[in-house]
């Protein structure tokens, strides 16, 4: 149990979230110093919506970290979406990486998704998350990234095994961030004519 539980919090969305823009701008770029410092700008959005998760819990309106309760999730997404909005607004004023903004446009709408599901089912957000972030770095990088796909089903299994998830539930969140990685890729050759 013990091992899951780290597992998942090695897993959790936030901390997949701080790592996507540095390897991505990185490889766009080839400038670890700019990889750095919209990194750095990326993380100042991550923390309002840490505050507001910490803040939800301390007033009740979250049972836990994980937002585990389905019903209160709507807010959750409506806040995450929120924050990813004005963070693209951001990045048009700032001219910021196009790789950020193709990015972003994929968590809105993997949020919208999300937020869709969570009527019926509530989709795994760590395993989304992870996947969305595995499957665009194979995409980018190829090579051993590709090997990290098999810790897809290991985040899955500590998050049933931890009951904070069905099987079902984790199946849905794979699903779901393969797919929106997949579309972002598409979108950025197809509409951006971004050369990965």
């Amino acid at each position: 149990m013990i091992f899951a539980r780290i597992i998942s919090i090695l897993a959790n969305p936030v901390f997949i979230l701080i790592t996507l823009p540095y390897f991505l701008i990185f490889k766009e770029t080839n400038s670890p110093t700019q990889a750095w410092n919209w990194t750095l700008y990326t993380l100042i959005y991550l923390l309002l919506f840490c505050i507001f998760v910490l803040f939800g819990i301390k007033k009740k309106i979250f049972n836990d970290i994980d937002v585990s309760n389905r019903k209160q999730r709507p807010l959750l997404y409506f806040i995450g979406g929120l924050l990813s909005f004005i963070y693209l607004i951001s990045l048009y004023f700032l001219k910021g990486p196009s790789i950020l903004s193709i990015t972003t446009f994929g968590i809105i709408l993997g949020i919208a998704i999300a937020a869709l599901i969570n009527i019926k089912v509530k989709a795994s957000m760590h395993v989304a998350s992870f996947a969305a972030l595995i499957t665009a770095l194979s995409i980018v990088y190829g090579g051993y990234f590709l090997c990290a796909i098999l810790l897809i089903p290991l985040i899955s299994w500590a998050r049933v095994k931890i009951k904070r998830h069905t099987a079902k539930e984790v199946i849905v969140g794979a699903i779901l961030g393969i797919l929106l990685s997949l579309a972002m890729y598409i979108i950025a050759l197809k509409v951006f004519i971004y050369n990965i």
